[in-house]
């Protein structure tokens, strides 16, 4: 019996490690979300606050607090799985963190589209902003009665 349990083990690590890769890359995510998002304030000539570093900060705990909760799922999904092949001999069934790896790329969605979004938001924003600048000048300009 617990040459059977033992031959198991193999397939529990590389499922172990495939669940710490998943959690590397969602921080990989957040990373490139961060440097994306410095890069951009950096551009426009914004100064880099504390406060932003501070949200991405409580953003990777959500989302680890999100990741921890569905490995739990997985993990137990997993031991049934384990019991199932040990017990009743279905060797066929696949150990995969389905739940992690659905959270991630979820995750990983979202950071991608936090990327993009937001420079468009904030382009938009200064597009507004000029537009709104030029229309006050020309507006002086035609108070004082000046002509170009």
């Amino acid at each position: 019996m617990t040459d059977v349990i033992s031959g198991q083990l193999p397939s529990l690590m590389l499922v172990f490690a495939f669940a710490v890769g998943e959690y590397l890359l969602v921080l990989c995510a957040v990373l490139a979300d961060l440097a994306s998002g410095m890069r951009k304030a950096r551009r426009r000539g914004e100064a880099r606050r504390s406060k932003a570093l501070r949200r991405t900060v409580e953003k990777l705990a959500t989302y680890y607090n999100a990741l921890i909760a569905l490995t739990v799922i997985d993990a137990m999904q997993m031991s049934a799985i384990v019991y199932l092949r040990v017990a009743c001999g279905y060797d066929d069934l696949p150990l995969l963190p389905a739940m992690t790896l659905l959270g991630s790329i979820g995750i990983a969605i979202i950071e991608v589209k936090s990327i993009y979004e937001k420079a468009e938001e904030k382009e938009q924003r200064n597009m507004e902003d000029a537009a709104r600048t030029l229309a006050q000048c020309l507006k002086l300009l035609k108070d004082n009665n000046i002509t170009l």
